[in-house]
This record gives C-alpha cells, sequence and structure tokens, in this order.
C-alpha cells in the first residue's frame, strides 16, 4: 500500500450526477479536486432521466446547458395522455413560467448522457482528476483532513483532502463510515423500470399510461427509446419479463420492440440520520432517498450540490466542521420538509389501491391548475423553483 503522497482540497466519492456537478463546481473555481468512482466508467443506463427547470439553472451555470438542449427532449406543456380512453389525462402548462425562469420546460434526457455530459466538462479543468474503478475501503478524520483508502487496479492506495463528500448513492459507504444511518420507511408497492426500443414511435404521445391489467407508464427518452415504469404489489408473483411485454402490449400495441435494460427495486422515503460529521459532509441519495414518483431525487441530488459547493468553499476559509454541520442541518430540513414530503404525498395518492383511483389524483391536479394561484403554486414546485 502506498504512503498518502496526494493531497487534494476535495475528495468526492461517487461519480453519477451528483458527483459529477459539484466536482465541475468546484473545478471552476480551481479547487484541487479528485473524484473517486467504484465503477468502471460512468451509468450505461437512463435511470432518472427528467432534468426539472431549477436543475437546468444550476447546468447553465456551469457552462453544459446548450449541449443538454441539444442532445435532450423538450417537454413545454407535460401532457399524460391515457391510452385507454383516448385522452389527455393531464396537462402541466411550464411554458406559463417563462417569466421566472430561463428554462420553463421539462428536459428528458438518459442519466447516462447526463453523466457523460458533465464528465466532458469535467475533463476539460486541469484542478479536476477522476479516477474509476477505484473503491473507497476506510476512512480516518486527522487534524485539518481526512485520509482515504481505496483498492484500484494498481494496487491499494490512500490519498488526504480536506474535505470529503460522499455522493456515493443509496448504499452509501461513507455513510456508514461516518456511522449514520437511514432513517424512514419502504412504501408496499414496489417497482420495475424498463427501457425498450419501438420503432416508429417518435409521432406517439410521450408520457403515456394505461391501467389495463395494471398501472404503466411510457416516456419517451431519445427518438424510438422509451422508459416504462411499472409499479406492482409486494407479493405479485409475474415475472419481469411478462410485466414489460404486457406494458409495451397495452401502451402501444405495437409489434416491434427490443428490450434494452430492466431492473426491479423498492420504493423508500429515507433520510439520512445526519448529514455531515467533521469533515465528512453528504449528498445526494447518501443523504436522502425519496420515490421515483415526480422524477425528483437526482435533481434535489443536484440542487444539494449547489448548495453545498458555497459552503465547501467558505469551510475551506474558516472552521470545516462548524461549516459543513450548519450546511447539513439546514439542508436536512429543507429535504425532509421539501422534496421527500412531496414525493411521499404524490407516491400514497397515485398508487392507493394499487393505482386504481391514478385517474381521479390526476383529474383533480388538473381541476386544481385552473385556477391561477394553485397554478402557480403547483407549477412552481414542480419546476422546483420553491
Amino acid at each position: 500500500m502506498s504512503s498518502v503522497s496526494e493531497r487534494y482540497q476535495v475528495i468526492i466519492v461517487g461519480a453519477g450526477p451528483v458527483g459529477l456537478s459539484l466536482a465541475l463546481m468546484l473545478a471552476l473555481k480551481d479547487y484541487r479536486v479528485l473524484v473517486l468512482e467504484k465503477e468502471a466508467g460512468t451509468a450505461e443506463h437512463s435511470r432518472a432521466p427528467a432534468i426539472w427547470p431549477r436543475t437546468q439553472e444550476i447546468l447553465a451555470d456551469l457552462g453544459v446547458m446548450d449541449r443538454f438542449t441539444e442532445m435532450g427532449i423538450l417537454k413545454p406543456s407535460l401532457e399524460i395522455y391515457d391510452v385507454d380512453r383516448d385522452t389527455c389525462l393531464f396537462r402541466a402548462p411550464l411554458e406559463t413560467l417563462s417569466d421566472q425562469t430561463r428554462f420553463p420546460w421539462l428536459l428528458i434526457i438518459p442519466q447516462a448522457r447526463t453523466e457523460s455530459l458533465l464528465l466532458e466538462a469535467l475533463e476539460q479543468h486541469p484542478a479536476a482528476n477522476i479516477r474509476f474503478s477505484s473503491e473507497v475501503t476506510e476512512l480516518s478524520q486527522r487534524d485539518g483532513c481526512v485520509d482515504v483508502h481505496f483498492t484500484a487496479p494498481a494496487g491499494e492506495s490512500v490519498v488526504s483532502g480536506d474535505i470529503l463528500v460522499g455522493c456515493d448513492g443509496a448504499h452509501s459507504f461513507v455513510r456508514h463510515a461516518i456511522g449514520a444511518h437511514q432513517e424512514g420507511l419502504t412504501y408496499a408497492m414496489q417497482a420495475a423500470l424498463a427501457d425498450v426500443r419501438i420503432s416508429d414511435s417518435i409521432a406517439l404521445h410521450s408520457p403515456r399510461l394505461t391501467t389495463t391489467p395494471g398501472i404503466a407508464v411510457g416516456i419517451r427518452i431519445e427518438e424510438d427509446t422509451w422508459r416504462l415504469i411499472l409499479p406492482f404489489a409486494k407479493g405479485d408473483s409475474i415475472p419481469l419479463e411478462r410485466r414489460v411485454e404486457e406494458a409495451v402490449e397495452n401502451l402501444f400495441h405495437h409489434s416491434k420492440w427490443e428490450p434494452v435494460w430492466r431492473s426491479e427495486f423498492r420504493l423508500h422515503r429515507r433520510i439520512s440520520s445526519v448529514f455531515s460529521r467533521g469533515r465528512v459532509v453528504l449528498a445526494g441519495d447518501a443523504a436522502h432517498l425519496n420515490s421515483p414518483v415526480g422524477g425528483q431525487g437526482m435533481n434535489a441530488g443536484i440542487q444539494d450540490a449547489s448548495r453545498l459547493a458555497p459552503a465547501i468553499e467558505q469551510a475551506l476559509r474558516s472552521d470545516p466542521e462548524e461549516t459543513l454541520q450548519a450546511y447539513g442541518d439546514s439542508r436536512r430540513a429543507q429535504i425532509a420538509q421539501g422534496v421527500n414530503r412531496v414525493t411521499d404525498i404524490m407516491t400514497r395518492i397515485l398508487l392507493a389501491k394499487q393505482g386504481r383511483f391514478i385517474r381521479l389524483a390526476l383529474s383533480g391536479a388538473n381541476l386544481a391548475l385552473r385556477v391561477p394561484g394553485l397554478r402557480k403554486k403547483i407549477l412552481r414546485r414542480m419546476a422546483m423553483l420553491d
């Protein structure tokens, strides 16, 4: 094992959208940053494809928004098409926020592209260093720094940093290392995600919904690629492959398609018991998990980064532990009362009784959007501007 020979101002564990965004924010101001990622590269599949207006503002400040716009799908109006009834079930006119944001639309782009674009921008900055296939195995805090042990193809190494940020996801090693734990709940409903390629589908409405035989939502994420969201009850024994086949049949009535990727997972609403300890701080899924209903999880993580970056700058100039503690306490309260609370309400309403009330809930939301005062409040919350 090599002795400590490299020193950075900030070490970031995790090269997902949150870690890469934070690294880019700091590198733009010439802070020496190291990103350690245990995987061999960035994500290969879409996972979180929705980027809301507030997050687009952050990406614009990083100088990457033009590339995102070129490669993504813009939705100035979010319209959910009811396949079973051949009608528009819900419409959220995000374009009416044009006087409140530079980006009055939803941007749809696969997470793999989000990460590749952020990585491309980060690699332009000599102050930043990123190492893939580098898994952190131990952290130790001592006077003035954090020592980070990690394994890589070349062997075991140790580096040190003034501050360490855990952006290493739901199963965060960093969170465990600082003695924090997740608080919250796991929902009874589960969900499957799948990406499928469907030929000649560019003209179809997106997003689209069916409840036959169960809830399935389809969102076009590229020209011929669709993300399927398939909630199901715990204990449902239908194989994932069959679940995807049924969803494609009922959403698209289309015979020409091919699978790209699929996965099943539990739905959670959880938050770390603390967001910081000493010179170590958490961000993104390492700090908080919420249901994917509403598509706000990755966005909340990138917004963590936008709030954490100035806190890190201050911490490097003054008392790091006190500054990071203040950030952590404040951000934890914001997440608990903000994105976690809102997505919890949406999840409980939309998935109640295995989704039997989803049309009623969306129809009610449509009515609320016709009231000017409520429309502004709802749209700003959707856009994550509040």
